[in-house]
């Protein structure tokens, strides 16, 4: 397992910075239904903290409802509610190309990882294949919007570069691959930043983030790409359109909202 560093100076205590990160982990799917968490042993190796800085961060998870603890077994994750929301094509494209014709990007990782657990099922061309994951930061003004993590199928990832995705909005680099984005769905909830996301942002540990996760289809209705972005709140703002029955139903616009100065924010 990887050290994952903490700070002090980051705005929150040690205790509730690791529980933030496994928090994500477990909203992410990095941790599945019913399976163990690492021991106390290995947090401590892998935060670096005591084991009561661990047990303090486990009954935040227990409490929040997270996991399930017991004497004598190891501690699992709890199912968690929560239904994907349905996106129409229409709502998807023009999600994605607003939010990408008014920021700009910067991919701070880009790799080819063996394909995460909870995408195996999913993810097309992916079973027993490694997919690319890139992060990227989207920034308005100079000011950073939104954290972004993707995985794309080998296939499709082989086709651009770095460098292209620095430039061209990923939905484009899938269309000219011949995966052309037609819909799927989304998971919208919110979330807290952890240590890294907050350094990448620029934000303090703990702050709130908007979290939205989705899995995007192409023509075929194959699943070609998986993408889980954070955004901060005040610097973005969802609508959704709504019409009565009967009525085409009016997509999803991502704007980011004016921005202050930094100093105001800050």
């Amino acid at each position: 397992m990887d050290r994952v560093p903490l700070q002090r100076e980051m705005g929150a205590p040690l205790h509730h910075q690791i529980y933030l990160v496994l928090a994500d982990g477990i909203s992410a799917g990095r941790y599945g239904v019913g399976e163990p968490l690492p021991t106390e042993e290995q947090l401590t190796q892998m935060f670096s903290v005591s084991r009561i800085t661990v047990r303090r961060a486990m009954t935040s998870l227990q409490a929040a409802g997270l996991i399930e603890r017991g004497a004598g077994r190891r501690t699992i994750v709890r199912r968690q509610l929560g239904q994907p929301l349905a996106v129409p094509a229409a709502s998807a494209i023009e999600n994605i190309a607003a939010y990408g014709a008014e920021t700009v990007a910067t991919v701070l990782e880009f790799d080819y990882v063996p394909t995460p657990s909870f995408l195996q099922a999913d993810l097309w061309d992916s079973r027993d294949k490694p997919v690319q994951r890139a992060v990227r930061v989207r920034r308005q003004n100079s000011d950073p919007v939104m954290y972004l993590t993707s995985y794309v199928p080998e296939a499709l990832g082989r086709t651009f570069t770095r460098g292209e995705l620095n430039r061209i909005p990923m939905f484009q680099l899938l269309g000219r691959a011949g995966a052309h984005i037609s819909g799927g769905e989304k998971i919208v909830s919110a979330t807290l930043a952890d240590p890294l996301v907050a350094s990448r942002l620029e934000i303090k540990v703990g702050a709130p983030l908007l979290e939205m996760r989705s899995m995007m289809l192409d023509q075929h209705g194959r699943a070609v790409e998986y993408v889980k972005m954070l955004a901060i709140p005040d610097r973005l703002k969802l609508r959704l359109q709504v019409r009565g029955d009967g009525m085409a139903p009016l997509p999803f616009s991502l704007r980011p909202k004016p921005q202050s100065s930094r100093k105001a924010r800050k």
